[in-house]
């Protein structure tokens, strides 16, 4: 279906990729951003790429948590509120968190996670977006959590990831930045990290070359599809008829889907992000300090600390004691991070899917509109493979990979 025309709406990094493959087989392309383009989520990001990644729900994880939840500085925090949205994604969250819905779910991010992964190499032929591929590094306090991750190790080789156990000693040869005492860490193979923006930036450069037309500051207020007729897209001063789209609005993306009869169960979830300048000595490569969930990641000449999960609803407001929670938690593990000085300081919402699984495809009633959203912490590491099956769908009718699974409408019945 080359020259099909298609509106992507969204700049973040699923809506870049997706206009970039879309223009690559052919279709003129509109995207369009309310914002500026990368101006919010891959801000975020803590720019590890982790093709092999548990999803947030687990077994028992409430549960384990539940005296925690509505602590400011706890890894993950609900501030207590009438929300009946809320609750029925967290009784969604606990019926995903069995252990066979736990599997599938690993192992569709696994079969995503490799697919992108593939993407990323190639990218990094094609321009400069700060990516190294040095592995990932699980760093515990207590032997509890060393055999925590050492279970999930297990779970993720069989989706095809490298690891090995590290001792102690093996922890300091490889981070000499951590200092404190630890029980050891795993080390997973399959990891890069790279810095976020910088991708998606140059990621659309290289779509408006292929002839991508990027529209920003555009305020899309509804999407219509009717029939064999055109898709009507009504942005704040114009109107355009084209014949597909894409609704890549990350944790805004329900609000476009009711308007087709589709209701997405996606929570924002709120993520920070904190850049200080290195310590000395640094951190080498990506590394998740498990007990905190901090993620620390070498970018350029800074280190991004990022990290937490609060589901508190469409705000953005930044909770000093989840900002410092960053490094207080860091510096569980590092000296000199409560110290250094801070380049920066973020925000931004995640879309949380209850299942921990996105959601590609396209909408039941509208197939002319597809939606990709609900990628969670994983936007970064999927986005290329999901820009491509979008790509895919859209103009052949067929995915190099089965999507099925990840229909938006699968939790309607």
């Amino acid at each position: 279906m080359s020259e099909s025309r298609v509106v992507v709406i969204g700049g973040g990094v699923i809506g870049v990729s997706t206009a970039y493959y879309l223009a690559e087989m052919g279709a003129r392309v509109t995207l369009l951003e309310q914002n500026k383009i990368c101006s919010g989520r891959p801000q975020c990001n803590a720019g590890q790429l982790t093709p092999g990644h548990m999803p947030l729900n687990q077994p028992g994880v409430i549960w384990r948590n539940l005296s925690l939840l509505m602590k400011r500085s706890s890894p993950l925090y609900i501030p207590m509120r009438w929300d009946w949205g809320l609750m029925c994604w967290l009784w969604r969250f606990h019926k995903a968190c069995s252990p066979p819905r736990v599997r599938r779910a690993t192992e569709l991010l696994a079969l995503l996670g490799h697919a992108s992964f593939e993407l990323f190499e190639e990218f990094k032929d094609r321009f400069d977006f700060g990516y190294h591929r040095l592995g990932r590094l699980e760093v515990c306090l207590s032997k509890k959590s060393l055999s925590e991750v050492l279970h999930e190790a297990e779970l993720l080789e069989g989706f095809g990831f490298t690891w090995r156990e590290v001792s102690a000693d093996e922890v300091r040869e490889l981070e000499p930045a951590v200092t404190t005492p630890v029980a050891g860490g795993v080390q997973f193979h399959e990891s890069a990290y790279c810095n976020p923006a910088t991708f998606v930036v140059e990621l659309s450069r290289a779509a408006a070359e292929r002839g991508v037309e990027l529209r920003e500051h555009v305020e899309v207020k509804q999407v219509l599809a009717n029939g064999s007729g055109p898709v009507r897209i009504t942005t704040a001063d114009d109107q355009l008829e084209v014949d597909r789209a894409v609704v890549a609005g990350g944790a805004w993306t329900p609000r476009l889907a009711r308007q087709l009869d589709l209701r997405l169960p996606i929570q924002p979830g709120k993520g920070y992000h904190l850049d200080i300048e290195a310590p000395q000595p640094g951190i080498r490569a990506p590394t998740l300090f498990v007990e905190e969930r901090v993620f620390a990641t070498p970018i350029d000449d800074f280190v991004r600390l990022a990290g937490t999960m609060e589901l508190s609803g469409f705000n953005l407001r930044q909770l000093p004691a989840r900002i410092r929670q960053l490094s207080v938690g860091a510096g569980r593990y590092m000296e000199g991070i409560e110290s250094a000085p801070v380049r920066s300081r973020w925000c931004h919402l995640r879309p949380m899917a209850p299942d921990g699984v996105p959601m590609i495809g396209p909408t039941p009633t509208s197939p002319k509109v597809w939606i990709a959203s609900g990628h969670g912490m994983l936007g970064l590491t999927q986005g290329p493979i999901t820009g491509k099956l979008v790509a895919e769908g859209i103009l052949t009718g067929k995915t190099s990979l089965d999507i099925a699974a990840l229909r938006p409408d699968r939790f309607t019945n």
